[in-house]
């Protein structure tokens, strides 16, 4: 006959061992139930998470009111073209409008798998000429360490992203004029948002 406080005993480490499964097989379930970011593989080369450079690029860029303020302050861009009220309206809301116009461009990217970007120019950007060209190149890998790559990148930028349709990497193709725009690890020079240049006046059209 089993005496009752081993009864007992036996009854505890039971119910122990239900516990522990519960609260292994509830972390499981809890992990799977999380909304976790897609990843894309690209021709088994290129793991890039699928999280929209929005909220990190918003963070980093100044905000609306401090660019309002620059803009106030200045009457005439870096080449000393005089600036208008209505035209430093203008850059303002180019600014905004090209920022979501390109953030849309890798948003929509994602939704294609698309692994490479590049630059364009369709108004020559004089301040954008020393730091880089159309046909440079970046990852989506590269936009996601670092969202700051996604134009524009100061007030009058014509820059725009394009999607490079095509897994391959554009350097291992004999797709001409496109070219990495890292050289190494560390992220190219990028002008500076307060470098000014008027609007060309399609630019202002566009809009």
């Amino acid at each position: 006959m089993i005496s009752t406080p081993i009864i007992i005993g036996i009854i505890i480490i039971i119910l122990l061992i239900v516990v522990v499964i519960k609260a292994v097989t509830g972390k499981e379930d809890s992990r799977l139930e999380e909304p976790q970011e897609k990843i894309i593989h690209v021709s088994g080369i290129y793991s890039i998470v699928r999280k929209s450079p929005r909220e990190d690029l918003i963070k980093l860029r100044p905000p609306e009111e401090i660019i309002r303020q620059y803009l106030e302050s200045q009457n005439v861009d870096m080449y000393n073209v005089a600036l208008s009220g209505s035209e430093r309206s203008a850059l303002l809301e180019h600014w905004k409008e090209q920022m979501d116009a390109n953030l849309q461009v890798v948003e929509d990217g994602d939704k294609n798998g698309v692994a490479f970007y590049y630059y364009d120019f369709p108004q020559v950007c004089p301040a954008c000429a020393p730091f880089l060209s159309k046909g440079h190149f970046v990852s989506r890998e590269e936009i996601f360490n670092n969202p700051q790559l996604v134009p524009p990148f100061h007030l009058g930028c014509t820059c725009t992203l394009a999607a490079h349709n095509g897994s391959a990497d554009p350097k291992d193709t004999a797709v001409s004029g496109l070219r990495p725009f890292f050289t190494d690890k560390s992220v190219p020079a990028l002008p500076d948002w307060k470098s000014t240049v008027t609007l060309p006046k399609t630019a202002e059209v566009s809009r």
